[in-house]
């Protein structure tokens, strides 16, 4: 009886042997795994996938003119490409090449009288003012004869008080007279003085500044393209009145020297994207084919969700952080061709 109760004590004691070795190397195969699949985790890049569309290398270029007008010409049309410094539309200009012909002639003329100024007067106009003022002192010594003349006869009760009067008048009259005429010359002899020079300068640094607008009036009157672009759309045509404060552009435009896509990032995607990350863009008007991005800008607010990509369980009532893409592809894409996006995230 011993000996049975003491082979169930060892068969028990096996057992539990066995159960606490199973245990320890489950466990130990546990802790093995676990940091190896940590390892892999931390190495794992989440793909963050987005809608987009195709735009120029910056938004929408909207075309007005600068102040009211009326339309004279319109020589491109909707999906013309168009060259920077290229004419868009012409606005009749008679008006602004009258008032720059009138500024020139303006600055012509504060011109030629500096260099009347300069110049001096003329040998003809000095010897006539030496003319006036032999002249003068001539009538002058004439009155002074007869003033002395007139006071001897009134010393002799021969002559009136008012007639000697009258003597005396008129001589002082032709002194005065001569006096003038000697300060004419003066004047006529003189250079020029800094005053009259400096106000010279002034009246033509201020008709100079009239011709300039009056240039820049009639330069505004020929709209011109800022940049290289397609034409989106054309809302002029000639005969047509046109004015800056019209609630719609005269033309829009899309800057494409360079394309780009704008993506909007869902809210839980956004602190996994950062400029320089790589991405594929593809698009379903053109299947099986990708094209390479990089990220170039990311807009430092959320806003509320703009672009939709219509896919199965998209979430629509969200915020995003836009972002732009510059694409790398010579190929020619319709701006707002709608894209898919997929960017390689950060990892924190």
């Amino acid at each position: 009886m011993k000996q049975l109760i003491f082979a169930g004590t060892l068969a028990v004691a096996g057992t539990g042997i066995l159960i606490v070795a199973d245990q320890h190397q489950k466990s130990t195969s546990r802790s093995s795994v676990r940091p190896v699949l940590a390892s892999q985790q931390s190495h794992a890049k989440p793909t963050v996938h987005a809608a987009g569309r195709i735009e120029g290398a910056t938004e929408n270029v909207l075309i007005r003119p600068q102040f009211p007008g009326r339309i004279e010409s319109v020589p491109i049309a909707r999906g013309t490409l168009v060259k920077r410094g290229q004419l868009l539309f012409q606005i009749e200009s008679r008006r602004y090449e009258a008032q720059r012909d009138l500024a020139s002639a303006m600055l012509s003329a504060a011109q030629a009288k500096r260099m009347r100024l300069v110049e001096g007067a003329r040998d003809s106009e000095i010897e006539a003012a030496k003319q006036d003022a032999i002249a003068a002192e001539a009538k002058y010594e004439s009155s002074r004869t007869r003033f002395e003349r007139a006071t001897r006869l009134f010393d002799n009760n021969a002559l009136s008080s008012q007639s000697l009067e009258d003597y005396r008048a008129e001589r002082d009259t032709l002194y005065a007279l001569l006096l003038a005429a000697r300060e004419r010359l003066s004047t006529i002899k003189a250079d020029p003085r800094v005053a009259d020079l400096l106000a010279a300068d002034a009246e033509i640094a201020s008709a100079q500044a009239q011709l300039k607008m009056a240039e820049i009036d009639l330069e505004r009157c020929s709209i011109l393209s800022p940049c290289a672009a397609v034409v989106l759309a054309v809302d002029v045509h000639p005969g047509e009145w046109i004015s800056p404060e019209m609630p719609d552009p005269a033309l829009v435009l899309s800057n494409t020297e360079r394309l780009r896509v704008v993506a909007d990032i869902d809210e839980r995607d956004a602190l996994n994207v950062a400029g320089g990350q790589a991405c594929q863009v593809t698009t379903d008007a053109m299947p099986g084919e990708i094209f390479s991005g990089v990220v170039a800008e990311l807009e430092p607010q959320m806003e509320p969700k703009k672009i939709y990509g219509g896919w199965a369980g998209e979430r629509n009532e969200t915020h995003t952080r836009r972002v732009w893409i510059n694409l790398e592809t010579n190929r020619s894409l319709p701006v707002g061709l709608p894209v898919e996006v997929m960017i390689s995230a950060a990892t924190s």
